[in-house]
């Protein structure tokens, strides 16, 4: 497993950075998006389904259409809305009609949500998630004993080929807060491959990053490999089964000046956003 790189950046929150956190109460379930196929010789129409759970990929939760801020479909030059998306069990869902060739990338961010631990909870919370820099910067301000309040964004991805024209379009990134970027095509990708991506941060490589894969049929919160991002936000993973797969990453940071809290109009202490990709591997 690789160790974070400890080269600083410019853009890390005061001397605590960045803390990747795997969790376990109500924010830590993952959401991706799945799409029923990732590659199709010719024009077809795709199911994309957005689902939040413990363990992947069936969903366990609901997102209601109101919790999308954006859902788009990227393709050479273009950037399309997704529109029509509903509920359907416990997913919500939008068939699209891929009419061009190439490479489309599927991207779908959530508006902000708030929670509030009690105090003990957050504490043990950070302590289960060895977040040290968090409970010293708590510590600094006088806020052990206070509840932890946090605003947390789900940023997903998914790729769909059409045809078998060569495109790098998978590289173009959707403008995500946080997010994965293949740095070879994803929908090509097989059993045996070393498969490398890239994680951004506000357009930025991110260096110390803990990317974790998965596939289907793993227990909850249980990952194949967690590998930390290099100085140049590179992370290498071994793919050793075919099927549906993820990559998932999480930070959270300081919320810092009343201005920046004032943007979600929540009393939040914190913010953290998660992101996900979602591919299947040939056989």
């Amino acid at each position: 497993m690789k160790r974070p790189s400890r080269r600083r950046h410019s853009w890390v929150l005061v001397s605590f950075g960045l803390l990747l956190i795997h969790t376990h109460p109500a924010p830590a379930h993952d959401s991706f998006l799945v799409a029923s196929r990732n590659s199709a010789a010719e024009p077809c129409t795709v199911r994309v389904s957005l689902r939040t759970a413990e363990g992947f990929p069936a969903s366990e939760y609901q997102t209601k259409p109101a919790r999308v801020d954006e859902w788009i479909v990227i393709s050479g030059r273009t950037r399309k809305p997704v529109s029509g998306y509903t509920i359907q069990g416990l997913e919500l869902a939008a068939d699209l009609a891929l009419e061009e060739p190439g490479l489309h990338v599927i991207a779908t961010s959530l508006h902000p949500r708030f929670i509030e631990f009690g105090a003990d909870h957050f504490n043990r919370y950070l302590r289960d998630e060895h977040a040290g820099q968090v409970i010293a910067l708590r510590k600094g301000r006088g806020q052990t004993d206070q509840p932890g309040r946090m605003c947390y964004t789900k940023l997903v991805k998914t790729f769909v080929e059409v045809g078998a024209q060569p495109t790098e379009d998978y590289k173009q990134p959707a403008g995500h807060t946080l997010e994965i970027i293949p740095l070879s095509n994803p929908c090509r990708w097989r059993v045996g491959d070393q498969v490398v991506v890239r994680v951004l941060y506000e357009g930025r490589p991110a260096a110390g990053m803990r990317v974790s894969s998965g596939h289907e049929g793993l227990a909850p919160h249980a990952f194949v490999e967690d590998v930390f991002t290099d100085s140049e936000g590179q992370a290498r993973f071994r793919l050793t089964r075919p099927g549906l797969w993820f990559l998932r990453t999480h930070l959270i940071r300081s919320v810092g000046p009343a201005k920046a809290r004032r943007a979600h109009a929540l009393p939040a202490d914190w913010e953290s956003f998660w992101a996900s990709i979602t591919f299947r591997v040939g056989g």
